[in-house]
């Protein structure tokens, strides 16, 4: 179960992927579009003075931060993510008690301190309801389900707000958000082309039982320059996968471009976003897991020769299988090996990898 409130209590930098939403002529906002249990495109509307700002827009999971002009209004998260466990589940009203409390429990595990209770939107869905109010921590999670996707819409008081307690109207301004939500049914034609991208990767290891192989992956942190603006300050921590930095300087200039600290630097892209690496060794710093699966036809793709260590005039193409003959070979001390420093993957939306490359680096 994909779950955000972990996520959201502990915000500093946030990875998007797109450009903020337009308004539809029906006076809704389009989100984006899902399509891992049919394909629906989301949209919704907006409380007076809100805007989007897209955090994840994904096939399987949709993440927008809903953000007011006022700064002392509640920040809003709405997360849609799929979970092949509930797929067959058409609405949250379909659970029985013991599934439900399995529910309460992924709430009650993260924080002991959460209440629950249960509501339901304008349309009779059932809504649980996690709210934590203390005088330190204020928030309330809202969570169902729809078709095997997980709708949590989470609400917190702004840090800039004079009571940091949530009311029972800003209670009820999310559940009629919830209510105003469309899941659109949208032509598998009309849904996003299938898409691949290539990032540096560590690969570990693969499992022939289920097809599959660990891959940790290397990507980078995009962020829309409004959004940075709005967020990243001094003080704030940012979590680089591996470690959690806090920032004590920023520099920035006519560009957008960020340096961090000193070290980090936020460069702008030609898709407009900024884009995180370390200073002067454009190295990116988030991480993480995925076990993409192996096919017929994945391949592996070796642009060094691995007695020599020089790069090829032409590289040469192999076989998974030679793949992991070659990485067992090299695993005795042969050859320049597979990390972040030389390999880079190829997956494609629905988790199949497709293609190896193993590239020259002259400190190898």
């Amino acid at each position: 179960m994909k779950r955000i409130i972990a996520v959201i209590l502990g915000l500093a930098l946030l990875a998007c992927a797109m450009t903020a939403a337009a308004e539809e002529e029906t006076g809704k906002v389009t989100l984006g579009t899902i399509s891992i249990n049919g394909a629906f495109t989301l949209q919704c509307g907006l409380p007076e003075g809100y805007s989007t700002v897209p955090v994840t827009l994904s096939r399987e999971q949709v993440i927008v931060l809903l953000q007011s002009k006022n700064p002392a209004d509640p920040v809003m998260y709405l997360s849609v993510a799929y979970d092949e466990t509930y797929s067959g589940v058409e609405r949250m009203n379909d659970l029985d008690g013991e599934a439900l409390a399995l529910l309460e429990k992924t709430f009650t595990d993260t924080d002991p301190g959460v209440e629950i209770t249960y509501g339901e939107t304008g349309y009779g869905t059932l809504l649980l309801i996690a709210r934590h109010n203390s005088d330190t921590l204020d928030y309330i999670s809202f969570l169902s389900i729809y078709k095997g996707y997980f709708v949590e819409f989470v609400l917190t008081p702004s840090p800039e707000a004079e009571d940091q307690n949530l009311t029972e109207d800003q209670m009820r301004l999310s559940i009629d958000f919830l209510t105003d939500l469309d899941f659109i049914p949208a032509e598998e034609a009309a849904a996003a082309a299938p898409q691949t991208y290539t990032e540096p990767a560590n690969i570990g290891a693969y499992n022939p039982d289920t097809g599959r192989i660990e891959v940790s992956l290397m990507t980078p942190i995009l962020v829309q320059p409004e959004y940075l603006q709005e967020v990243l300050k001094v003080g704030e921590p940012i979590d680089l996968g591996y470690e959690t930095i806090t920032v004590e300087t920023i520099e920035s200039d006519e560009y957008y471009q960020y340096i961090i600290n000193g070290q980090y630097q936020l460069k702008m892209q030609e898709d407009g976003l900024l884009r995180l690496y370390e200073f002067d060794a454009e190295t990116m710093m988030e991480y993480s897991e995925q076990t993409p699966l192996v096919t017929e036809d994945t391949v592996f793709i070796d642009h060094i020769d691995p007695e020599t260590l020089e790069a090829l005039d032409e590289p040469v193409q192999y076989t998974f299988e030679e793949f992991l003959q070659r990485r067992e070979l090299e695993a005795t001390g042969v050859g320049p090996g597979f990390d972040f420093s030389n390999v880079t993957v190829t997956i494609d939306e629905n988790g199949v990898l497709l293609q190896i490359d193993r590239n020259y680096t002259p400190w190898q």
